[in-house]
This record gives structure tokens, sequence and C-alpha cells, in this order.
């Protein structure tokens, strides 16, 4: 009898066991339906596009403004690079060396496009061209004599509508005036990459 006892106490800590693993383990169609969800996600509406564009323009028209001239950061020019005339001292808290540059580039721009706007014709002295920017004794320098020019364009963000998806990269199609005129419309393309929606084109074409 103990020993008949011993064998049900034993089958019934096995069953209880078993019915543990089962039920922390989850059924293949709960699993389906978390993995569909997660490989939608990045369809967008129209709302959810404006609202990235949103969050991306505004910081993408402040690069260019970086890169259109002298102008955007202080420069103490009495602090020069020997030999390179032109060349003064940028003053920035956040902004220290063309590293920070390409890192404020690259928290808007897919890293091929920071390469095609930015990077080749305002970092890089291919062709004796001067770099706008260039680092010196481990400080940033600007060449002030570049002078900048106005950015006429106006994107018109509640205008945004998307014309395709796929993948990780949509595009979207929005009105925009030039010096208050209305434009031909301009396409844009935005990635998802690592989490985060980066601009996979130009806005200057």
């Amino acid at each position: 009898m103990k020993r008949l006892m011993s064998g049900f106490f034993l089958f019934l800590a096995f069953s209880v066991l078993l019915v543990g693993c089962e039920s922390g383990m989850g059924s293949p169609t709960e699993a389906t339906k978390t993995n569909a969800i997660e490989s939608s996600s990045v369809n967008l509406t129209d709302k959810e596009a404006k609202d990235i564009l949103n969050e991306l323009i505004p910081k993408a028209e402040s690069l260019y403004g970086m890169f259109n001239g002298s102008g955007w950061f202080k420069s103490d020019e009495t602090k020069t690079i020997p030999g390179e005339d032109g060349y003064a001292l940028v003053i920035d808290e956040n902004v220290k060396s063309v590293a920070d540059l390409k890192k404020a580039v690259e928290e808007v721009f897919t890293k091929d496009m920071a390469q095609t706007v930015f990077y080749s014709r305002y970092l890089t002295s291919d062709k004796g061209d001067r770099p706008l920017y260039r680092d010196y004794e481990g400080k940033l320098y600007v060449d002030t004599n570049n002078g900048g020019h106005g950015w006429p364009i106006e994107f018109l963000v509640d205008t945004a509508r998307l014309k395709g998806q796929k993948d990780n990269v949509v595009e979207i199609e929005l009105d925009k005036t030039v010096l208050d005129d209305p434009s031909d419309p301009l396409t844009v393309r935005i990635e998802y990459v690592d989490g985060k929606w980066l601009l996979a084109s130009r806005l200057d074409d």
C-alpha cells in the first residue's frame, strides 16, 4: 500500500511539472501572431508618416544650415591653423570635432546619404577643395572664407501622403514652396535602420 501511494504521488508531481512547462512555453499560434505583428510594425499610415517627417525635416534643415557656410557656429578667428588661412576655431559646447558633426548627421540621414550630401562635399579635401570643417590638434575649425546662402524652401509636411512601402523603406510625397511660391512636389524616402527612421534621400534636389 505504501509503495502504491508513493507511486501515485510521484506521478502527480510529474504531471504538475509537465503542465507548468507547457504553460510557460506558449502555443505555436501565439508565437506566430507575435512574429507577424513585429514584422508588420514598419507599415505606416499617412499620419505616422507626417509625424516622422515633422521630427526629421526640421533637424535636416538645421544640418543643411550647418553645412551651408561658416556662420552657423561661433568661431574665434584669433585661433587658426598654421599655414591655413581662413580657418578659425569653432566655439560650441556640443560640437568639438568632425566626429561630432558626423554623429549629428547620422541621427537624421542614413550613412550613404550622409556621405553623398555632406561628407563628400564639406568634409573632404578631394580634388584640392578646402573642407568646410576640419580637425586640428583635437579641435574643430571652420573655413571662414566660405560664405553661405539662404534656404528658400518650405516643406509642407501636412500635405504628406504615402507613395509606396517595401520592406523597411517608405516613399512619401509632399508639397513645398520656393521663395513662398508653390513648387513641384518632393518625394522623400525614409528608411527604418536599427530601430529608428532616417532620411534616405536629399531635400535639396
